[in-house]
């Protein structure tokens, strides 16, 4: 028997899901559909995006602002530097106040083949990380600022 997704708003509108879903038959092209889900915030009046983080917990984009952050100051060199933080952050600022380039990785080590983050700029992104990696060129230093929230 296939699976239903029925609107209460709309009691004779109904969605079938054949074949039937499971964790084991979950495809390439039915994890990328889920993984673009809207719903429906009643109190605003506007479609909001849905996802998952990497525990499985089902968020809502854009509903509230950040509840927590961290914030960091990072001296690079020619040796990589790293920070870990206890848990993972979704959203990050990284300034580089120079003099010179610097490189990050996320999560893994960082070489000068990593992301490049010239001198006097930053980085923001929403990605799920909880350690920062940082290296400069041979002979060159950089003071690097890393804003973390969630």
């Amino acid at each position: 028997m296939p699976q239903k997704i029925q609107d209460t708003r709309f009691s004779r509108r109904e969605m079938m899901l054949d074949p039937f879903i499971d964790i084991e038959t979950i495809e390439d092209v039915v994890r990328k559909t889920l993984s673009h889900l809207l719903a429906w915030n009643e109190t605003d009046k506007k479609w909001l995006k849905l996802r998952c983080d990497t525990a499985g917990k089902l968020m809502v984009s854009g509903v509230s602002p950040a509840t927590s952050f961290v914030q960091n100051k990072i001296s690079a060199s020619d040796t990589e530097s790293s920070v870990t933080l206890t848990e993972n952050y979704t959203q990050h600022v990284i300034y580089n106040d120079g003099p010179y380039d610097v490189h990050v990785n996320f999560d893994a080590t960082a070489t000068t083949n990593s992301f490049k983050i010239p001198k006097y700029s930053s980085l923001s992104l929403s990605l799920e990380f909880k350690s920062l990696h940082v290296i400069c060129a041979s002979g060159e230093t950089a003071t690097v600022y890393w804003l973390a929230l969630k």
